[in-house]
């Protein structure tokens, strides 16, 4: 049976779609770039509609919030917060699991937050009624295209305002950050969030422990 997505969340992604990412220097789009090491068939296509999934979830609770995608994630997937591996797994609801790679790397890519992130939202019994963005939703990278920066101050602005739209999208479900950029994000927006910790960095234990509070208050 089709996912059918709601006509919020589809304007949602034409703008996002739409937008003029071209002019941001270091900064990729997945939703609109092909990237060096993409080998599956319209891997442009595949990652919007990817995105389009996880977006239409049928009765969101929660919104995950994170500071900007990795080259190890979104940049191949074009799903927040997963890589190659989870969806070869199978771990990511909504998104069929992978038959076939979608990169030229010898192993598939895989995210280290993602897979925390998405191993805690199945133990909360979350995954199902989860979605997760960023503060900067495209790939800011520094010298080479597979690293990762933090997005800067103008980068902060423009996805400060497609945050505004996609909360706007989703009226009734529960926001919290996850690490300081994003709740930083949310208070320029007006929006009074709870904070957890960032998996990355030695946070895992510490973001477990967060996500195991924001299911309590859920249930």
């Amino acid at each position: 049976m089709a996912i059918r997505t709601k006509p919020n969340i589809a304007a949602f992604l034409h703008d996002l779609f739409s937008a003029p990412t071209a002019e941001m220097p270091h900064v990729f789009d997945p939703w609109n770039t092909v990237s060096a090491d993409d080998i599956a068939t319209a891997p442009v296509e595949g990652r919007r509609e990817r995105l389009r999934l996880h977006l239409s979830a049928p009765a969101p609770k929660l919104l995950l919030v994170g500071e900007a995608p990795g080259y190890q994630g979104t940049r191949i997937t074009g799903c927040p917060f997963t890589s190659e591996a989870l969806l070869l797994e199978g771990l990511v609801p909504r998104i069929t699991p992978l038959t076939s790679r979608l990169t030229s790397r010898s192993l598939p890519w895989r995210e280290p937050s993602s897979t925390i992130v998405w191993r805690a939202l199945h133990e909360q019994g979350l995954a199902d009624r989860t979605i997760l963005w960023g503060a900067f939703p495209w790939h800011p990278y520094g010298d080479s295209p597979l690293s990762n920066r933090a997005p800067n101050r103008a980068e902060k602005i423009a996805g400060a305002s497609v945050l505004h739209n996609l909360l706007a999208a989703l009226p009734d479900v529960t926001v919290v950050a996850v690490g300081n950029v994003a709740a930083d994000s949310l208070r320029e927006l007006g929006v009074d969030a709870n904070k957890i910790r960032h998996p990355s960095n030695g946070g895992a234990t510490a973001f477990r422990a967060g996500l195991a509070l924001v299911a309590k208050q859920l249930r």
